[in-house]
């Protein structure tokens, strides 16, 4: 099996892989592991995970060559499904904007629009776009990690998605910034993608729409 180094803790075990800190060479990195799933033939399993490492793996060095601040890949181990990359040493952008005072708070959110700006302006939807896959450094920039659910298309529903679901996340633990975090967020988007953001933003009244509606129908039943 091909390893640059062994484990020394585990950083986030989901439904889909396991993500574990490790040493090599003096370096810090983290290897993101998909998991093998029982309900699948293994043959087929195996080639699902290996299709998924790779297209990962494809999508975090496109993310970079447009400016996206994201870890750089050290190793793809495709017979282990494993992606080997840049540890990012900082906090969650959960766990830190509820203690930034207005103007730090601006300033990352409007880091993490350009981020988003970029991503999206280089053909790429993160798909899961939340507070929780953004880490932020001791300089407050903020770095995208987590592409396992990112595609490559121009379908702008795609990137109206991304902005939902980050909406969505603030308003579940950080409501009372929401509005502060998602004009500033915006704005930096703007920057980068100019009156493109009106398009995006009519698609995400659309997702809301049909979101409500979902709800609404729920609720008669």
């Amino acid at each position: 099996m091909l390893r640059l180094g062994e484990p020394t803790a585990i950083i986030r075990l989901g439904a889909e892989a396991a993500i574990y800190a490790l040493n090599w060479n003096g370096m810090e990195l983290v290897a993101k592991r998909r998991i093998p799933k029982s309900y699948r033939h293994p043959l087929l399993d195996k080639e699902i995970r290996m299709q998924r490492t790779a297209s990962e793996a494809k999508i975090i060095s496109e993310a970079k060559k447009h400016g996206v601040a994201c870890p750089a890949i050290i190793l793809v181990d495709l017979e282990n499904a494993t992606i080997y990359m840049q540890k990012i040493r900082g906090m969650e952008a959960r766990e830190l904007i509820g203690s930034l005072n207005h103007e730090a708070l601006s300033t990352l959110a409007e880091r993490i629009g350009v981020l988003a700006g970029m991503l999206h302006g280089g053909g790429i939807a993160h798909g899961d776009l939340t507070l929780s896959n953004v880490i932020v450094d001791e300089q407050m920039n903020p770095y995208l990690v987590d592409f396992g659910l990112a595609t490559f298309t121009k379908d702008v529903e795609e990137f109206a998605v991304d902005i939902h679901l980050l909406d969505r996340s603030l308003q579940s633990t950080h409501y009372g910034v929401r509005d502060e975090f998602m004009h500033a967020f915006l704005e930096g988007y703007r920057t980068v993608l100019g009156d493109m953001l009106n398009e995006v933003l009519e698609k995400v009244k659309e997702i809301e729409s049909r979101g409500r509606y979902v709800e609404r129908e729920r609720r008669r039943r």
